[in-house]
């Protein structure tokens, strides 16, 4: 679907490009940029017209039974799991679901991705356990289980967050696994209905037999008969313990990241939880979680999900043999004692959240066999739920976002730049209960930058990410004085030697005016007066006399800017998946206000990909801009240094008409709000794009730490360059 929309909108920045090429007017320029979008919008589709939801949960089986190293051992062969595979398949396609939840699915990125395809859905997994692994390559060679939800398209799913419930430390994803320990995991996504979020869990419980009458019974029997010891008897009632309580563990774990959760955001909560209604667990989690059970009460007659009476693949779990007839230990064999039992651990919950009004049915699915075949060792659960948007009232009774009213921050910083630096920054969010935001910095440094800044946004630039919205408006203030600027020259030829230093005196004020289109496609129209003076140059200056004398003095301009952004982005403030592209455009006439006269034109484009648990991002941006003019002055070349671009060079280190500009970083999480960053910055100015080549980049690696907030992200950044290192200290995410 996404792709039918990128088809749209490449020959509308040709276009736009091609205009500007030509040396058109403006205008003509963003016509074509304009006229994709509009397709763009007219392209996106939405669950709309629907009264309820299907939502569908099963365990696929993985097949295995979990004994080996080099490799587990399979209960059966490719072909019989090729055909379970089918019916599968099949069988969805006849309880025609909304959204489905799936359990054990191994491995988990082949196999969800080809039941999405298979189904036409969208799919979000997650790596659960599988040994160490890079790639496919590792061991267990046949293992690399995991969890996974599947939404209808026009659901638009979105990956929302991962929270682990238990085992110990280990690093989890598609890419590389390892750890050496049995880990359970939940898995939240949303989707969007009627312009509304809704949050999915999806969970996998631990497979532990509790000390139930069934069990009870049997090692009494076992006892009798002399089958096994007292004290063999005492050690098992110890790991039976353990079960119910890693199982009660997990659920306290999911409950806490539950009550994080904005009050507003209904949540269905959905997988195989390994517990009956009944038990201790079960009970904790609707009594004191709050959830409700969309199953008939009392339930149906024949509601098992788990049912040795009938399915004939639970009759692996339930034999006191593995794959390869080994016999089983006494804790495996009261296991498979326990499996014998039928029993229904397979649930569709629904959270308090005002979208959720009802369910309407619910049932058990996927419960016939096919040639003597299942499609799991797991029957299916099934809820169609009410639904319905939200009314005001119940849109105005939370703010939706879970964040913070007032968040100060003190300053306290050294950068290379700017030297010793002291200040504050604060940030207010839905003061006026608007989703409005203000955010304020005043700052002063021991090197002479003094930067005083304000933004307000109605609505917050956060809140509005990802949705439609008709209007939006962004007013910036900003003076950033630099008693220390650097001037080394025009050019990639520009030695760190010939370093000057004057003066630099900006002054910004901006209005831009956007509307959210689709949730994809967000246009803005920008208007913006900016001075720029400098001063302060000592006798034997370069720049002083440089052409034009405009480098040594004022320049002002009045400019309209109109920008195209496709983004997919999970966040503004730190995004964790998604991809964003955006098409630039700034012209400033030369006037009664302007000095100068410039067209600048750029393309950036953001990718996003989380790597693995812990959350462990892969994040690129590269970009390229082109400024257009003659005799333009030092003050609106591109320029590539300093904390946004090359954190390994000085502030302005490279200067031209055009430039090009990478970064690279994986960002990771530390210790409560703080994370680290490791990178590449690289780039490279020319005096046309025409000119780009690939030869001399400058390039340097990159450290840093982040300080998480709710509204914004606190970043400190070493760079490694070839004239030293830069340590630079500011707020926000580069990109």
């Amino acid at each position: 679907m996404r792709l039918v929309k990128l088809r749209f909108v490449f020959p509308g920045i040709l276009t736009g490009f091609m205009a500007f090429g030509k040396g058109l007017p403006l205008a003509a320029a963003i016509a074509g940029l304009l006229t994709a979008m509009t397709r763009c919008a007219s392209s996106s589709a939405d669950f709309a017209g629907h009264d309820s939801l299907r939502v569908v949960t099963i365990n696929v089986w993985s097949g295995l039974d979990y004994r080996g190293t080099v490799r587990f051992g399979e209960y059966e062969t490719m072909d019989r799991r090729e055909k379970r595979f089918d019916l599968l398949v099949s069988g969805l396609r006849r309880l025609a679901p909304d959204v489905v939840f799936i359990q054990e699915a191994n491995p988990v990125d082949r196999f969800s991705s080809r039941l999405a395809d298979s189904l036409g859905f969208d799919e979000v997994h997650q790596v659960c356990n599988a040994g160490v692994k890079f790639a496919a390559l590792g061991i267990p060679s046949n293992f690399k289980e995991g969890i996974a939800i599947l939404a209808r398209k026009g659901l638009r799913l979105r990956s929302y967050a991962v929270w682990k419930l238990s085992g110990s430390f280990g690093v989890y994803g598609d890419l590389i696994t390892v750890h050496f320990d049995e880990s359970e995991f939940a898995q939240a996504a949303t989707i969007e209905i009627g312009g509304n979020k809704m949050l999915l869990v999806n969970v996998h419980l631990s497979a532990y037999p509790p000390a139930d009458s069934v069990v009870a019974g049997q090692l009494e029997r076992w006892l009798a008969e002399s089958a096994i010891q007292r004290e063999e008897l005492e050690d098992l009632g110890k790991k039976l313990s353990y079960g119910s309580m890693r199982r009660r563990n997990e659920i306290e774990k999911l409950m806490k990241n539950f009550a994080c959760l904005p009050a507003d955001l209904p949540v269905i909560l959905a997988g195989d939880f390994n517990s009956e209604i009944a038990s201790g667990e079960m009970r904790a989690l609707l009594n004191e979680g709050g959830f409700s059970d969309t199953f008939s009460d009392p339930p149906l007659t024949g509601s098992f999900t788990w049912d040795a009476g009938r399915n004939e693949n639970v009759a692996y779990s339930a034999n006191f043999a593995g794959a390869s007839r080994n016999a089983l230990d006494l804790s495996d064999r009261i296991g498979a004692v326990y499996d014998a039992k039928p029993r229904r651990i397979d649930y569709v919950l629904l959270g308090r959240g005002p979208s959720v009004a009802k369910v309407l049915r619910s049932g058990i699915g996927l419960d016939s066999a096919v040639d003597g075949i299942h499609a799991s060792d797991h029957y299916a659960s099934f809820a169609d739920i009410d639904i319905h948007a939200p009314s005001e009232h119940e849109r105005a009774s939370g703010s939706g976002e879970g964040r913070s009213k007032i968040e100060p921050l003190p300053i306290v910083s050294y950068d290379t730049d700017i030297g010793l630096g002291y200040g504050a920054k604060l940030f207010l969010f839905d003061l006026l209960h608007s989703k409005e935001s203000l955010d304020i910095v005043l700052f002063n440094s021991t090197k002479g930058e003094r930067w005083y800044r304000g933004v307000f946004s109605y609505p917050d630039i956060e809140y509005r990410e990802g949705t439609v919205y008709p209007f939006a408006v962004d007013f910036t203030f900003d003076y950033d004085k630099w008693l220390q600027n650097n001037f080394y020259g025009i050019g990639n030829g520009s030695r760190f030697s010939d370093r000057e230093s004057y003066t630099r005196e900006p002054v910004e004020i901006g209005l831009t005016f956007s509307r959210g289109m689709t949730r994809e496609f967000v246009g803005q129209i920008a208007v913006k007066y900016r001075s720029i003076e400098n001063y302060g140059f000592d006798s034997l200056s370069i720049l002083k006399s440089l052409p034009p004398s405009l480098n040594s003095a004022t320049v002002m301009y009045a400019s309209l800017g109109a920008n195209i952004r496709y983004d997919t982005r999970n966040s503004f403030i730190n995004p964790t998946s998604g991809a964003a592209l955006q098409v630039e455009s700034e012209y400033a006439p030369r006037g009664m206000i302007g000095n100068v006269s410039f067209l600048r034109m750029a393309v950036w484009t953001q990718y996003y990909y989380t790597l693995f648990y812990p959350p462990t991002v892969f994040a690129l941006r590269v970009g390229l801009q082109q400024v257009a003019g003659g005799d333009l002055p030092v003050q609106v070349l591109t320029s590539l240094g300093g904390n946004n671009t090359l954190r390994g060079v000085t502030q302005d280190r490279f200067l031209d008409k055009a430039m090009a500009l990478m970064n690279a970083e994986v960002r990771f999480p530390i210790v409560w709000r703080i994370g680290g960053v490791v990178g590449l910055d690289a780039g490279k100015v020319w005096q046309n794009l025409l000119e780009a080549d690939l030869r001399n980049w400058a390039a340097n690696p990159v450290a840093g730490l982040r300080l998480y907030m709710d509204n914004f992200v606190v970043r400190a950044d070493l760079g490694f360059g070839r004239d030293g290192t830069g340590f630079y200290f500011n707020f926000g995410q580069v990109f």
